[in-house]
């Protein structure tokens, strides 16, 4: 895979998952559920474009593999099943919420948690 390429499908994960976790952070300090739904529709969103990543070969991990080594595109196909995991996560925030039951603020701050994490995992795999 041509390094543009590949940089283009991780960086414009990074940063659309900078919205989300933005989006949710602020509905919290704002104190307002449409936006914190709108920030798990990104997650959402974002888990069917990683989905779509991973089914249709976009990344294609070498076949001659050293074994010290990891090559960075099975990192990168380790993040996106991250990244479709997390929108799992937010459909089941975005339907905690909807019922207004008490674990809709703990699977919110899983959501988050899952992403923060991803974020500085894309971040690493991008140096490489």
């Amino acid at each position: 895979m041509d390094r543009q390429a590949f940089l283009t499908l991780t960086t414009s994960s990074q940063w659309v998952l900078f919205l989300g976790i933005g989006l949710i952070i602020f509905s919290w300090v704002e104190k307002k559920r449409l936006i914190q739904q709108f920030g798990q529709g990104t997650f959402v969103a974002l888990g069917l474009f990683a989905l779509w990543v991973i089914l249709s070969d976009q990344i294609v991990v070498p076949e001659n593999i050293s074994v010290k080594t990891v090559p960075v595109e099975a990192k990168a196909l380790t993040y996106f099943t991250g990244v479709v995991a997390a929108g799992a996560i937010a459909v089941v925030a975005f339907i905690l919420g909807k019922l207004e039951s008490s674990w809709a603020k703990v699977s919110n701050m899983i959501l988050l948690a899952v992403a923060i994490a991803l974020f500085f995992m894309v971040y690493t795999i991008q140096q490489m």
